[in-house]
């Protein structure tokens, strides 16, 4: 009797030791997958992209790979999705670094485009996708959430700047979209380039385009240590 209730208790042990390693074998599984596909459409799109060369790509069958994902546009949409809370991630922390809007706002602009940087591949999907990052905001959907916070904290830094006559008064929403417009120009001039430029380059120079177009004339005069000409300071621009 005794002996029989101690291979009950085993036996219950051992069901959810043996759930835990399957669930945990299915999370590497997925985790390679999902490392697999993002190269796969980033060399060949996700409308070419097809199940095997993604199973191939990540080392195991194709019978394997269904067992852990239902098909090729969940993982697309999966992947957009990691990517896209790590990216808010990163601006979040970037937004906070600093009080003063100008420096808080480079920072997001920078960190946003590293971001981009060290995901290379990512980065290759983003542009094949053929999606205007300003061209329209999301209204509904899987990036309706992440649009809108990442969005609002662009809306706060510009509203800041203009309140603190730091940046050309304009719509938000139009410096917002031609924000995104200029980085995406940057970042897939880097993929067509070979992405042999250095970050650093990158985003110097990104930086300096953002300050030009966005940033009063006194305020970059003041950075560079210009002085205004009589006609800039007679016309108060």
């Amino acid at each position: 009797m005794a002996s029989s209730s101690l291979q009950k208790a085993n036996s219950t042990r051992k069901a959810p030791l043996k759930q835990r390693m399957k669930d945990k074998r299915k999370s590497v599984y997925r985790q390679a997958v999902n490392e697999a596909a993002e190269r796969v459409f980033a060399e060949k799109g996700a409308e070419r992209a097809r199940m095997p060369e993604i199973a191939a790509e990540a080392g195991i069958s194709l019978g394997t790979l269904y067992g852990v994902i239902d098909g090729k546009e969940e993982l697309f949409v999966g992947i957009h999705k990691i990517r896209t809370e790590a990216f808010l991630a990163c601006i979040r922390q970037a937004c906070g670094t600093s009080e003063e809007t100008l420096a808080s706002h480079l920072a997001v602009l920078r960190s946003g485009a590293q971001y981009f940087l060290d995901h290379p591949d990512f980065l290759r999907m983003c542009c094949r996708d053929g999606h205007g990052w300003a061209a329209s905001f999301p209204a509904s959907g899987a990036g309706e959430l992440p649009w809108r916070e990442g969005t609002s904290i662009l809306l706060g830094l510009f509203a800041r700047g203009m309140e603190e006559k730091i940046y050309v008064v304009d719509d938000p929403d139009l410096l917002i979209r031609k924000m995104l417009a200029l980085q995406q120009v940057e970042l897939t001039h880097w993929v067509e380039q070979g992405m042999k430029t250095s970050h650093k380059v990158v985003l110097d120079r990104l930086e300096d385009q953002f300050l030009r177009a966005f940033c009063t004339l006194e305020l970059q005069r003041a950075r560079t240590g210009a002085s205004m000409s009589p006609q800039e300071v007679q016309s108060g621009t």
